[in-house]
This record gives structure tokens, C-alpha cells and sequence, in this order.
């Protein structure tokens, strides 16, 4: 074989292009191992690239659950604060809390309801009391008008007696009269006549003026006694108005008695319930604490946690930065479908990305977003491969501030959701998703390229 052939088949070998190389079975051999340490670097090349994402993403991961955990630490600490006091600081005089007082407060007031429910029950006992006297007073006031009904009987039978004594006295009288008169014309035989008939006179005329006072004097008591049983009337009348009014108090205070009681009875099952959960919140005071505590340390190992993450990163975002400048070199560069497959994955990465931050947006709810440009699906790759292709170059160079910038609208949505900006936040996701079409058009455009 020529020189000349010689260097053209060992250039086409440091080079990886076809020749053929069936004459130098030494050659062809070099050139098929050549070839398959080729294939393996590829191979490596995006299996380091599909690791280092991968770190990046649990290392996000890792983070954000260690931020969360360290957030609801602090939370808890602080809810415990504002419930039990700092450090549980509250000294014996005051209390251990409020909620201590709340349970004296409300052991205060079960006392004193049940004096007011005793002091209640000694009124019911005096109303009681007066009711009966006054019902006893109805029936002797009804009794007393019975006897005083019976005493006008009397009187207005004694009327009718005096009535018939003074009648008689008048006919007494005119007997006298007549007997005078007859003993005149007697003469003297009827002197003696005359003497008694004048006696029986006088004694008519003496039993007519004692009837008429008589009457008169039975007059004033039948009016003293009308008028009495008038005012026993009106007595019964408004002892049984008052009897009515009585046994309306007393059934009102015999419904406030039953109100009191169960009161009494409700303060005192809150009392104690009271207690019960003072008690609880003693408890759950020192288990709130001891999480707490527990908690912090967690987030701590797991800050700790994640630093062999980090370095394991950035070892193998060394390694595939390494391989990327191997890849320029003529015999460990890109083949173009396997270059076009890397932005074909970094569309797919992108889209994912993007479809996350509208899902966060729209629940409103913080998740792994990745917000580093050099650690995303596309940005290891970018920052580790430079493809020698001039009509490219252009587009592929512009992409890294583009990249960069995009990122950025996940920060600023993130930021609106946490101040609950919500409506900054969806239009700052309508933006990135205007943006992305941007760039998912010049990956487009540079498979198109790379492909023709």
C-alpha cells in the first residue's frame, strides 16, 4: 500500500468515517474497536447526562422537603408559643395559662350559680309559704261574708220585729187614747181607769221612741255591715287576683329553678371538662415541643442529607462538561440523530416544565420547580455541548440567555403565590407560556437544520 493511501486510511480512521478497510484486516479491526469505544462513549455520555439530571431533581426534591419540613417546624413552634407561651414560661401566681384560668373562671362560676340556684330554692320556699296564707286568707274572708250575709239576715229580722213592736206601741197608744177618753166620760169611776190608762200611754209612747232608736242603731249596723261585706268582697277578690299573680311568680321561679339547675349542672360538666383538657394541653404542650425539636433535627439531617447529593452533582456535571469537550474532538463527536435526540429531550423536559408551573398556578400550591437554567433537563446538556455547526451556532448561542431568562417567570410565580398575589401569578404563567413557544421553536428550527 501507498503513503499516500496509508495516511488517508489512518485520518479516516482518527475520524470514524467508512472506508474500506477489507485489505487491512489489522486496520479493520482497529477501526471496529475504535468504532465501539465510539458507540460506549455515546452511550456513557447520556447515561451521565440522564444521572446528573436525575441528582438534580432529587436534589431539588430534597430541598424543598427539607424547606418544608424546617417551615412547619417553625410554624409548630410558633402556634406553641402563642398557645402555651414562650418556653412555657407562665409562673405558679398566674397560672400556667390561659386556659388554666379559663378552668378556675369556670369553676368560680359553677359555685356561685349553685348559691344562686339555693337562693333561689329558699324563695320558692317563701313564695310557697305565701301562696298557702293567702289561699287560707280567701277562705276565711269567704267565711267572714257567709257570716256577715247571716248577720244581715238578723238585722233585717230584728227591722221586722222592731217593725211589729212599734206597731203594737201605736195601737197601745191609741188604746190608751181611747181609754182615757171612755174613763173622762166616767167621771169619777174612772178616775183609777184613767190613771192606767195614762200609764199605758206613756209606756207606748216610751216603747215607740226606744223602737225608733232601736232602729236607727239597727240601721247603722246593717249599713256598717253591708259595708263590710262589701270590703270582704273586694278583700277576697284581690287576695285571689294576688293568689293568681303568686302562683304565675311561683311558676315562673319554679321554671328559673329548673334553668339554674341545669346551668349548675352544665358548669360543672364544663368544669370538669375543663380540667380534662387543661390537662390534655399540658400534654400535648410537651409532645409539641418534643416534635418540634424532633422536627428541626430532621430538617437538619436532612440539609446535612442532601450535601453528598450536591457533590455527586457536580461530579458528574464535571464528568459530562468533560465528555461535551471530548465531543468536539473529531472522533467522540455528536452524530447528528444522536444531537437531535438531545433537543428532542430537552422539548419534552420543557413542556414538562412548563406544565408543571401551570398545575402549581391553578391549585395555588408551592411544588419542586426547578428554577436553576444550568440544571434543568436542557441546561446540563447545553452547558456541556457546543456542536461544531456554523449554521446553528447563531440560534444555539442566543439560546442561553433565552434559556436563562425563562426560568426566571417560574422565581416570579412562585414569589406572586407566596404573597397570594394570585392573579400575578397567572399572568406571569401566561407570559412563560408565550415565551416557551419562543424557544421550543428555535429547538425546532435547529432539528430541522441538524437533520437536513
Amino acid at each position: 500500500m501507498g503513503i499516500g493511501k496509508t495516511k488517508k486510511l489512518l485520518k479516516s480512521v482518527s475520524e470514524l468515517r467508512y472506508a474500506d478497510y477489507s485489505g487491512e484486516p489489522e486496520l479493520k479491526d482497529i477501526y471496529q474497536r475504535l468504532t465501539d469505544g465510539r458507540n460506549q462513549f455515546a452511550e456513557i455520555l447520556e447515561k451521565n447526562i440522564k444521572a446528573v439530571m436525575q441528582i438534580s431533581s432529587l436534589d431539588l426534591m430534597m430541598q424543598h422537603e427539607t424547606d418544608k419540613i424546617i417551615e412547619i417546624s417553625q410554624n409548630v413552634a410558633k402556634a406553641t408559643e402563642v398557645i402555651f407561651g414562650a418556653n412555657g414560661g407562665h409562673s405558679e401566681v398566674e397560672g400556667n395559662n390561659s386556659l388554666e384560668q379559663l378552668t378556675n373562671t369556670i369553676i368560680k362560676v359553677s359555685e356561685e350559680t349553685e348559691e344562686v340556684y339555693q337562693k333561689i330554692e329558699q324563695g320558692q320556699e317563701e313564695l310557697t309559704s305565701i301562696r298557702d296564707l293567702s289561699s287560707q286568707a280567701i277562705e276565711v274572708s269567704k267565711e267572714m261574708r257567709k257570716d256577715m250575709d247571716a248577720l244581715l239576715d238578723v238585722i233585717n229580722n230584728m227591722n221586722e220585729v222592731i217593725a211589729g213592736i212599734d206597731s203594737i206601741s201605736m195601737q197601745t197608744n191609741l188604746l190608751a187614747l181611747n181609754a182615757s177618753i171612755e174613763a173622762a166620760r166616767a167621771g169619777r169611776a174612772g178616775r183609777g181607769f184613767a190613771v192606767v190608762a195614762d200609764e199605758i200611754r206613756a209606756l207606748a209612747e216610751q216603747t215607740q221612741k226606744l223602737t225608733g232608736d232601736m232602729g236607727d242603731f239597727v240601721e247603722g249596723i246593717k249599713g256598717a255591715s253591708q259595708k263590710s261585706a262589701g270590703s270582704t268582697t273586694n278583700t277576697i277578690e284581690a287576695l285571689g287576683t294576688m293568689t293568681e299573680k303568686i302562683g304565675n311568680v311561683w311558676e315562673l321561679n319554679d321554671e328559673n329553678q329548673r334553668h339554674v339547675s341545669k346551668v349548675s349542672e352544665s358548669v360543672t360538666s364544663l368544669a370538669a371538662v375543663s380540667e380534662e383538657i387543661s390537662s390534655t394541653m399540658a400534654e400535648m404542650e410537651n409532645q409539641l415541643r418534643t416534635s418540634t425539636d424532633f422536627m428541626r433535627e430532621i430538617g437538619n439531617e436532612l440539609m446535612k442529607a442532601t450535601e453528598p447529593v450536591v457533590e455527586i452533582e457536580m461530579t458528574l456535571d464535571s464528568a459530562v462538561k468533560q465528555m461535551g469537550q471530548m465531543s468536539n474532538d473529531a472522533f467522540y463527536h455528536l452524530e447528528s440523530h444522536e444531537f437531535c435526540q438531545y433537543v428532542r429531550n430537552a422539548i419534552t423536559a420543557h413542556r414538562n416544565w412548563i406544565t408543571n408551573l401551570e398545575k402549581m398556578v391553578k391549585d395555588r400550591v408551592i411544588v419542586p420547580l426547578q428554577l436553576d437554567s444550568n440544571k434543568c433537563g436542557f441546561g446540563h446538556f447545553y452547558s456541556s455541548i457546543t456542536p461544531n455547526m456554523p449554521e446553528v451556532r447563531g440560534i444555539w448561542d442566543a439560546l442561553g440567555e433565552k434559556h436563562q431568562k425563562f426560568h426566571k417567570f417560574g422565581s416570579d410565580a412562585i414569589h406572586a403565590l407566596f404573597e397570594e398575589n394570585y392573579s400575578k401569578a397567572e399572568q406571569v404563567c401566561r407570559e412563560a407560556e408565550e415565551y416557551s413557544r419562543e424557544l421550543i421553536a428555535d429547538m425546532e428550527k435547529i432539528i430541522q437544520i441538524v437533520g437536513a
